[in-house]
């Protein structure tokens, strides 16, 4: 999810999920405050890249299942 800062009107947007919102609501933010001059200071906020050790360990247990669940009914059908 991505915000807009603006720091001189200690803004945020809401956030939004493309970079095609985030442009919209900054052009909106600098067209209504700011005459459509870019103020000093904003900031474009981005999510945090994925990791792959935030996934949380009952996901890990279930997707591991899951595999197993499946191999062996490949293995049970062609073997």
């Amino acid at each position: 999810m991505y915000a807009y800062r603006c720091e001189q009107c200690r803004t945020t947007s809401p956030a939004v999920v493309t970079r095609h919102g985030l442009d919209e609501e900054r052009s909106k933010h600098r067209n209504l405050f700011h005459g459509g001059h870019v103020p000093d200071g904003e900031q474009v906020m981005e999510p945090d890249k994925f990791n792959i050790f935030d996934v949380p360990r009952e996901q890990w247990i279930s997707g591991g299942i899951m595999m197993l669940v499946i191999f062996f009914g490949l293995l049970y059908r062609f073997g």
